[in-house]
């Protein structure tokens, strides 16, 4: 069993989410992350603020982190 906590999981998942990498074609410039192509989306698109984007990351990061200690086997009790 882990000593990670809910909040250390949701770490890990904003940096995946935040992660850029440098493209294939374009390796001087990295690519946006998941979260910056939201935002554009969001503000650019949908006329949506920034309070709507740090709500729905929140949303999606909880949602992540509760599906991983809800179902890895590293958050099983050994004993059980």
């Amino acid at each position: 069993m882990t000593n990670e906590t809910e909040s250390d999981i949701r770490g890990y998942v904003s940096d995946c989410f935040n992660h850029r990498s440098y493209g294939i074609y374009d390796s001087d410039r990295p690519s946006e992350s998941a979260y910056m192509r939201l935002t554009k989306l969001m503000l650019e698109e949908y006329d949506l603020d920034h309070n709507d984007v740090d709500a729905l990351a929140f949303e999606i990061e909880d949602m992540v982190a509760r599906h991983i200690m809800e179902n890895s086997p590293k958050f099983r009790d050994d004993d059980e």
